[in-house]
Order: structure tokens, then C-alpha cells, then sequence
């Protein structure tokens, strides 16, 4: 924790033992400290910084980025979120936990969608031909008012 910065989320001491595996292969680890994010671990050969890496709790497999280690301990960022009770009881059943709702998610998916570039990018073309077709649109207006002028003084014309 860098000094001053409160953490993100609260953590909770726990003993579980775990598996890793990296490119130095598979062995055995203790995680100490587990947040839904991510974990305190000790071993006799930490993973290097920046790595990422598996990490196996009971019958369920995380991948995780090493984001600082010392002489045996380190410190993972998981990938998906995890459940700190299922992770505690060893990985029995399910650790993963589904994937939270934004804020903009519980407005609704639709305002969220415009968040995404490709809405956006599309929504700037709809918006040009849009404006295109009105000025096509305006533009024969005053070609066909301005040809049936003749007509409309012979008909003046004729009705005086």
C-alpha cells in the first residue's frame, strides 16, 4: 500500500494453501491476505514482477498479474473478482463472483452503450446522412417550387 493511499477494498487474513504456476512450472503457495481483487501470498520462489500467473484454490483456477514481490512474499491482482468466503474454505465450491453492475449498467444498458466508441463513431454517420438527406430534401423543395412558378402565373394569368 503505497503510504497515505487508503485501500480500495477491505481484506481479510487467512491461511489457504494454493498452487501457482508460472514459467518457472507449478508449486505450492500460502495465500495470508485475500481481498475480492486480490491476494497476499508467500513462497519459497516468488513469481517475478509484472508476470502473470496461475493461481489454483481447490478445484478452481485464476489468472493473476504479480504486482510486487520481496524475499517471499507478493502480491497478485486477479483478473475476475473473487468470493473471500469460497476462497477461505479452500475452493470448494465456485470462488468467482459474477461480474458487478456499473452505476451506468443499473441506468440501464442503453446509456452504456454509448459509451462504446464504435456506437459513438456510428451514431456521427447516421447523424451526417441525416443531414445530407434534409438538404437533398430542401434543395429539390425549391427545385420543383421554382419550376411550377410558370404554371402557377399562367393559371394567375388565365383566371383574371
Amino acid at each position: 500500500m503505497v503510504a497515505g493511499k487508503p485501500r480500495v477494498e477491505q481484506r481479510v487474513r487467512a491461511v489457504v494453501r494454493a498452487r501457482l504456476r508460472d514459467n518457472l512450472g507449478e508449486r505450492d503457495i500460502c495465500l495470508i491476505d485475500i481481498s475480492t481483487r486480490g491476494l497476499l501470498a508467500t513462497a519459497a520462489r516468488p513469481p517475478v514482477r509484472g508476470d502473470f500467473v496461475e493461481i489454483i484454490v481447490g478445484r478452481n483456477r485464476m489468472t493473476a498479474q504479480v504486482k510486487w514481490t520481496s524475499e517471499r512474499r507478493f502480491g497478485l491482482l486477479l483478473r475476475e473478482r473473487v468470493s473471500i468466503p469460497a476462497m477461505i474454505e479452500g475452493g470448494k465450491a465456485s470462488v468467482m463472483l459474477a461480474a458487478a453492475r456499473s452505476a451506468t449498467a443499473v441506468r440501464g444498458k442503453a446509456s452504456a452503450d454509448w459509451l462504446n466508441p464504435l456506437v459513438l463513431a456510428r451514431a456521427g454517420q447516421l447523424g451526417l446522412m441525416l443531414l445530407a438527406v434534409a438538404g437533398v430534401g430542401m434543395l429539390l423543395t425549391e427545385l420543383v417550387a421554382g419550376g411550377l412558378n410558370p404554371v402557377r402565373e399562367a393559371v394567375e394569368a388565365a383566371s383574371h
